[in-house]
């Protein structure tokens, strides 16, 4: 787990914030540059196995493609004007060409809730 705040972390915690946590067992939509939808199904170690033509694919985690509340948070403590633009936020990119693949990734997985930017009151952790 990420370090989140609160009491200054031991050495051990640090260590462990470290350690890469797979998105195992997740769902991600994907939209490919012909507007093609898809839903995708992380496995148990977070890897996507998908045979893919060519062509462009955007993965956005389900509540951002579905324009909703992320799980475990309150409307009535959200700025919608900037809830709208988390929507926007593309978490995974994938170009696939004939030559090459490239992933650009911009998913962060733990999250700390108590961080998530369009909170109105950001309720630290005890």
């Amino acid at each position: 787990m990420p370090y989140c705040g609160g009491a200054k972390p031991s050495e051990e915690m640090k260590k462990a914030a470290e350690v890469p946590v797979a998105y195992a067992n997740k769902k991600l939509i994907s939209v490919s540059d012909k507007q093609k939808v898809d839903t995708l199904l992380t496995d148990v170690k977070g890897c996507l196995s998908k045979k893919l033509p060519y062509g462009v694919y955007t993965l956005y985690e389900p509540w951002k493609y579905y324009k909703t509340i992320p799980k475990g948070m309150q409307e009535n403590n959200l700025q919608m004007d900037c809830l709208k633009e988390e929507w926007l936020k593309e978490d995974l990119k994938i170009t696939v060409t004939k030559k090459t693949t490239q992933v650009v990734n911009n998913l962060k997985y733990p999250k700390c809730a108590h961080q998530f930017p369009c909170l109105i009151n950001k309720h630290l952790p005890r």
